[in-house]
């Protein structure tokens, strides 16, 4: 046998039956349970329905037609984001002009001709991706469920099964993080396009029309993450792996993330130890990169790797790779700019750009 005959998943929601279905299209002769159990009130992954383009992926992965994914929930592409007023510059990978990362020649316009030069945001979003979708998130749990159903996940108990997903809240053995825990409540929505984040007095106005929503700390589950997410017969996925809501879309793609790389290290009847441990390797770099993420929007005190991150931006906008990075350097690049925060000294690698070329390209995008 080359996998698990029965599977089971314990939990409700979406992160419970994406796995159901993931698991169902990937041990086609296999057994899925789904045991239902009541979502922790206190939770936000069913709350807000927002994540990044890995979603599309994902959809591939358990064959789910997005066209029918954006006519059930009125799935919109978020392609504009304010923080506070300030446009950010476009996600994704950083754009080289002649192998100069483009930041950089932007940041050395800054200095030479700050009235004529762009800002960050209009240099990058012409023909950006987006941002990520948006959507209604109960649609988009009923239509799961009517997937599971499609494809015979059964619903009940299981006591016998070989391998069990975890998927409600967050156990007692948890590593915690320096992040509030927070609230969500429904607010009224923005104006007819783009997306607006307004930061203040600990919370965040978060509006993506025509949806809206307030965040706030208060008794919400506990930021962190789980030590070791595979152990034995048991995975925790979703917020039982993983609370670091960031406010756009990240905490549902890295679930989302989760449950195939759960699949690509597949139990096998007799699980191996060494699978576990890459498995759980590789799922804490992913995690810590997210609560890297979390831990910079809400202002809390930076890990050791986030504190290099930090200081290698604030000397000369380096942002050198990081292996397991679910954020783009076009988005720590973006979110740091329409902070306000520039680097102290320009990186030498800017003067390789001649002057003339440096002003019609910033001429063109003005």
């Amino acid at each position: 046998m080359s996998g698990p005959a029965h599977v089971a998943v314990l939990g409700s929601g979406v992160v419970a039956l994406s796995a159901a279905i993931a698991f169902r299209r990937a041990l086609p002769g296999a057994r899925i349970t789904l045991i239902e159990r009541p979502a922790d009130p206190r939770a936000l992954l069913d709350r807000i329905g927002a994540a990044t383009l890995a979603i599309d992926a994902f959809h591939r992965a358990i064959g789910l037609d997005q066209q029918l994914f954006i006519r059930r929930t009125g799935a919109v592409a978020i392609h504009g984001v304010t923080l506070n007023g300030e446009p950010i510059g476009a996600p994704g990978a950083i754009a080289h002009v002649e192998g100069v990362a483009l930041h950089q020649l932007w940041l050395r316009s800054l200095a030479e001709r700050p009235e004529t030069t762009p800002g960050w945001a209009a240099l990058t979003m012409p023909g950006a991706e987006p941002f990520g979708v948006r959507f209604d998130m109960p649609a988009y749990a009923a239509l799961l469920a009517e997937m599971a159903a499609a494809l015979g996940i059964a619903r009940g108990e299981a006591d016998d099964a070989d391998l069990l997903l975890d998927c409600t809240a967050p156990g007692t053995d948890w590593l915690s993080a320096p992040l509030p825990s927070l609230i969500a409540e429904p607010i009224a929505p923005g104006g007819p396009e783009g997306e607006t984040l307004a930061i203040g007095d600990g919370a965040v106005n978060w509006q993506a029309p025509p949806w809206g929503w307030r965040l706030t700390r208060g008794a919400g589950l506990p930021p962190g993450r789980h030590p070791a997410p595979r152990s034995g017969r048991t995975i925790a996925l979703g917020e039982a792996a993983l609370v670091a809501e960031s406010f756009d879309g990240h905490a549902l793609s890295a679930a989302h993330a989760d449950i195939l790389r759960a699949i690509e290290f597949m139990p096998h009847a007799e699980p191996s130890g060494r699978e576990a441990a890459e498995y759980n390797r590789r799922t804490a770099i992913a995690h810590q990169r997210l609560l890297d993420w979390a831990t910079e929007r809400w202002n809390a005190s930076p890990s050791e790797d986030l504190a290099t991150l930090r200081a290698g931006f604030a000397a000369r906008g380096r942002i050198p790779y990081r292996d397991g990075d679910p954020v783009t350097p076009g988005a720590w690049v973006g979110w740091w700019f329409a902070r306000g925060v520039r680097p102290t000294r320009i990186d030498p690698t800017a003067r390789a750009i001649a002057q003339d070329q440096l002003i019609r390209m910033m001429e063109r995008n003005r």
